[in-house]
Parts: C-alpha cells; structure tokens; sequence
C-alpha cells in the first residue's frame, strides 16, 4: 500500500516529515521530506496490482529462499533485508533505488501545489489534496 512508498523514501536517505495518501485502493500519496539538505514535496500514486502500482509491479513477487525459510520475502517481515542473503541485498539496493527515484522529483510548496491543482474539475481528492499541503506548508 501507500506506505510502502514511504519506507522506500525512508531507505534512499530522506526523513519523511509528514507522510498522507488519498484513496483507498487506489489513489496518490504526497510525502514532505528533507532529503540531501533540501526540504520538499515528493508524490505518487499507488494502486491495489501489480498492474496499477509500481510498488506491487516491482516488488509483489519477491519471495526466495533465503538460507533460513523457502519463501522470505522481506517486505513481510521484521528484520527485512538479512545482511547473510545475496538475494536480500539485491532486493536492498532495488529498493534504495526505487525511493531515490521519487526523491529526485522533490518539488517546491508551489510546485506541488500547482501539480495537487491539476485535476480539481474531476479528482474528488484533489481539493483535500491541495488542503493538506497548504496546511503543511514549507517555511
């Protein structure tokens, strides 16, 4: 779901100050963050399948055996990426990338309102959307 998107933010380096998504099985997902001393907006959107969500479509099959459980999958568990597991690391990296991506798209308070703005005629989040940011405005 839409938090996994906040951990992979998390895992490329950024501290998430505020993290909120809109919809339920589908839908956006707007983090504030500071990341590489800059203070930002960063968003997404996240889906219910693989087919709508790049989460679930890049890592919604990774199980493996990983020395200690036939299937691990390390986004189902507590001690998530195990140091000993090759396939753990790789998975690891992936999802260091996969955060980093978004965290290269970091918009100013005016970038991200004008993009929250972009469908008000026909989003029913959008208004609550551009709310939330105002609310939480960067200073």
């Amino acid at each position: 779901m839409a938090e996994d998107y906040e951990r992979a933010l998390e895992a490329a380096g950024a501290t998430v100050l505020i993290f909120e998504h809109f919809g339920s099985y589908q839908g956006d997902w707007w983090a504030k963050v500071t990341w590489q001393d800059k203070e930002g907006w960063v968003h997404g959107c996240f889906g219910s399948c693989s087919g709508c969500d790049a989460f679930e479509a890049e890592f919604g099959f990774v199980s493996h055996d990983c020395g200690e459980d036939d299937y691990y999958d390390p986004f189902c568990y507590d001690d998530r990426f195990r140091k000993n597991c090759p396939r753990c690391q790789e998975l690891e990296a992936q999802f260091i990338e996969f955060g980093q991506d978004y965290l290269e798209q970091i918009m100013t308070q005016e970038e991200a309102e004008t993009e929250a703005s972009t469908n008000l005629d026909w989003d029913m989040d959008a208004t609550e959307m551009l709310k939330f940011l105002k609310d939480n405005c960067i200073v």
